[in-house]
């Protein structure tokens, strides 16, 4: 493998064919050229791994994976693989792969040189990269990027309504072997890493974490790494002026937690294309009234939603159940006054009365309230000046997803998930605080509505 230089200039020539145009980046112990193919005139992209100081083993390892993994895939979105050789020569010692060139900047690039993105553009972005996703995830075994981020995601200049053609690149890092050993090398780049690929153990998942990461780049103009976190969790919101709905499928994107986080390109796809199927059935369909006669009470405007569910009431089935209950167990307890045994009773009367009192005060007097503001959801039992939180208070930028479930008693309950963490209105008739279905739909319209997330029906 030879290399010289032409007479007239200083453009390098390698394997006697590809003319060195000029140097696209460089690395300890790696080079990134654009040179031109002397045998069909097109421009190919170069990467040298160099023998040198800085050279290991393991580089050489991933170089050489790199190179199959392009040889074995073929998507119009993806580097074509061309050549792999190795290079002796005065210049230049170790290995070389070349693979297609393609004219288009980086997403990096174009956001220093001023471009934006709209919260649209943003997501055909995401879905264009779910895509290049869903093929290398697919492939047997999985094609783990590992190494996503805004610098390896190259898109065109706009055209028409198109946000630009995106492609993937730079296969550098990539995992195609489910490894079980306890000794992996830690591969990626600070900031768009999850918890899990910094042990050394990428997943499918691994690579959603990354392109969420990269996603929130975008909307916030701010690397991933510079923005606060709590708990590991990017706190990106205040920064980015997106809807409820999208920041809430970029949390479930980059949820530090992998069993929490969206597992696959078809849950990450199908969830953002409900959330916006819910944006267009906003635009076209109108929330439900308040049904006729309802007493729960329900106060929103930008800044809050509060919803006040009142007990069932005086005369309700489960306050008249409680009663009946409550003389029943009191008539067997008078049995023992047929043999004389009055302190059992008035013991017995001691012991059951207060809790009927109670149950009968909270049915009449309790309230059931849900409050969510831009920074927490609460969800609070109060009778009088008594109040209880279950579960406790949790951060509003942690709310996931609105589903209504049915239980296999016919009894419907609306779930606002908050990690594992669950806020539920029951349509359930044992259920001192129950609503009816109507009021339920109503209730679930309307925080969908203020959530930005579509409603979930199981």
């Amino acid at each position: 493998m030879t290399s010289q230089e032409l007479p007239d200039s200083n453009q390098e020539i390698l394997l006697e064919r590809y003319q060195v145009q000029q140097e696209l980046g460089k690395k300890a112990g790696r080079r990134t050229l654009l040179a031109r193919d002397l045998q069909t005139q097109e421009l190919v992209v170069v990467k040298i791994l160099s023998f040198g100081n800085e050279f290991e083993w393991n580089d050489l390892k991933l170089f050489e994976r790199e190179a199959e993994t392009l040889k074995a895939l073929s998507h119009p979105t993806i580097p074509r693989y061309l050549d792999y050789f190795e290079l002796n020569s005065p210049n230049s010692r170790g290995f070389a792969l070349i693979q297609s060139y393609i004219p288009a900047q980086s997403l990096e690039a174009q956001l220093k040189a001023g471009r934006s993105f709209s919260e649209e553009e943003v997501k055909e972005l995401a879905k264009a990269i779910l895509e290049i996703l869903k093929y290398l995830h697919g492939r047997q075994p999985p094609v783990i990027h590992r190494d996503i981020k805004p610098s390896n995601i190259l898109l065109t200049n706009r055209s028409g309504n198109s946000v630009g053609e995106v492609y993937l690149v730079d296969f550098g890092s990539v995992q195609t072997i489910v490894r079980t050993s306890s000794t992996m090398t830690v591969v990626g780049s600070y900031g768009y890493m999850p918890p899990e690929q910094f042990n050394g153990r990428a997943t499918c998942a691994s690579d959603l974490y990354s392109l969420g990461a990269t996603l929130i780049y975008l909307v916030t103009g701010q690397h991933p790494g510079d923005l606060p976190q709590t708990d590991l969790r990017i706190e990106f919101e205040q920064a980015a002026n997106i809807s409820l709905g999208f920041s809430s499928w970029l949390r479930q994107m980059t949820e530090p937690i992998m069993s929490q986080r969206l597992a696959s390109t078809e849950d990450a796809m199908q969830t953002l294309e409900d959330n916006q199927s819910h944006l267009r059935d906003r635009a076209t369909n109108s929330i439900p009234k308040k049904p006729p006669g309802s007493q729960i009470l329900l106060k929103k405007n930008a800044s809050f939603i509060d919803i006040i569910i009142p007990g069932v009431g005086l005369l309700s089935i489960q306050t008249l159940t409680f009663i009946i209950l409550y003389f029943f167990i009191l008539f067997m307890m008078s049995i023992p006054l047929l043999s004389g045994d009055v302190s059992s009773l008035l013991r017995g009367i001691l012991v059951i009365s207060p809790g009927a009192f109670i149950l009968i005060c909270i049915c009449v007097f309790g309230r059931k309230r849900l409050y969510i503001n831009r920074q927490h959801i609460y969800l609070i039992y109060k009778i009088f000046k008594l109040e209880r939180h279950n579960p406790l208070p949790s951060s509003r930028q942690e709310i996931l997803r609105l589903d209504i479930n049915k239980s296999d008693f016919n009894k419907y309950y609306l779930t606002i998930w908050v990690g594992i963490k669950k806020y539920v209105i029951s349509s359930n008739e044992l259920d001192i605080f129950t609503v009816t279905l109507l009021e339920l739909d109503w209730l679930a319209h309307e925080l969908s509505d203020w959530l930005g997330l579509p409603i979930t029906r199981k």
